[in-house]
């Protein structure tokens, strides 16, 4: 090893260090730097990225080995599946060894006029190696046709396969192996700051004041009795907290169980009420009471509002247990932590 080398590993950081992680976002017409507001910008300086679907979900997330202090990341991708089709395909070969890696082959997906193509390869990047498993993004096609080019030079077409498959394309066999999503593993979000429960907590009494004004005592064990509910936690001032409610509205029309909570100041209430009826937002919604004493032993024991991001949503599970959160203006309902 390089004495420069020995000396970078036994300190722990690179001699050029400052190389900030970084992540761009390809708008069409450009690339945009979102490190920031991503959360991925780092200063830890960043070695080597793997892309591969870790949480078997359907699209790509990504890990990227840092230098500085032995720090690693994991960051999760979420794309949702009612907008993005996807194939998850694994060429085999069963003669090259227990997993039957085929280092080279050429994986080719059509689907209406498009046609995208990935290779198997191990050393796809500065000291990473890339997975066994090729994610394909379908958009809204509900099929696609699959062929594969075998290193040799063997072309062979494994038929249709329908969108969100996860499939084994065994060489010789010209069909595809589909198998089920691995359940056993998700990769859950981190808590937002100002959140003082943890997932499998059970939720205090509640008490808000619902759109009239009058006081309204909630009980999450008894809300739960027939399924989950979803609170949302938002502010009229909030814009991600409005351009959530037009698909609030539509899941509560579902059959979704919601319940809407804003953090308004007294003056801003009828704004809140304002939008709620412009978006035809017809499920339960409250405000937090100004009452000195009334949250004490309740909301005020499970948030921070100083430090707490909008839109929040809590997902409360039977017996008034906190199943899962997420924060920001993602679409579709919030999943629990598994």
């Amino acid at each position: 090893m390089h004495p420069w080398a020995r000396e970078m590993y036994r300190r722990g950081f690179s001699f050029n260090g400052g190389e900030r992680t970084k992540l761009f976002l390809n708008t069409g017409g450009g690339l945009v730097d979102v490190s920031d507001v991503s959360n991925a910008d780092s200063p830890l300086d960043g070695r080597a990225l793997l892309a591969a679907d870790f949480d078997d979900d359907g699209d790509e997330d990504f890990f990227v080995h840092n230098i500085q202090r032995e720090r690693h990341h994991l960051f999760r991708s979420d794309v949702d599946p009612g907008d993005e089709g996807f194939l998850c395909l694994e060429p085999v070969t069963p003669s090259e060894g227990a997993r039957g890696e085929s280092i080279g082959a050429i994986v080719r997906v059509r689907f209406g006029s498009q046609v995208t193509a990935q290779v198997l390869a191990r050393g796809s990047g500065y000291a990473s190696s890339q997975a066994g498993s090729l994610v394909f993004g379908l958009g809204d096609a509900k099929k696609a046709r699959v062929e594969v080019l075998w290193p040799g030079g063997d072309l062979e077409d494994f038929g249709s396969i329908a969108s969100g498959g996860r499939a084994r394309l065994i060489r010789g066999t010209g069909k595809a192996e589909l198998r089920p999503r691995h359940g056993s593993f998700t990769l859950a979000d981190p808590l937002p700051p100002g959140l003082k429960m943890t997932r499998g907590a059970k939720m205090p009494k509640l008490q808000f004041e619902d759109r009239s004004g009058k006081l309204t005592a909630l009980d999450p064990v008894e809300l739960t009795k027939d399924g989950p509910i979803q609170l949302e936690i938002w502010a009229s001032y909030c814009r991600p907290c409005i351009e959530k409610l037009p698909g609030l509205a539509k899941q509560h029309r579902e059959g979704a169980r919601i319940f809407a909570l804003s953090v308004d100041i007294p003056k801003e209430r009828q704004k809140a009420l304002t939008l709620l009826a412009r978006h035809r937002a017809e499920f339960p919604a409250f405000f937090l009471s100004m009452e000195e004493g009334v949250n004490e032993d309740g909301f005020d024991t499970v948030v921070d509002l100083m430090r707490l991001p909008i839109p929040t949503t809590l997902i409360i599970g039977k017996g008034g247990v906190l199943e899962g959160v997420r924060t920001g203006a993602a679409r579709g309902l919030a999943e629990p932590a598994k």
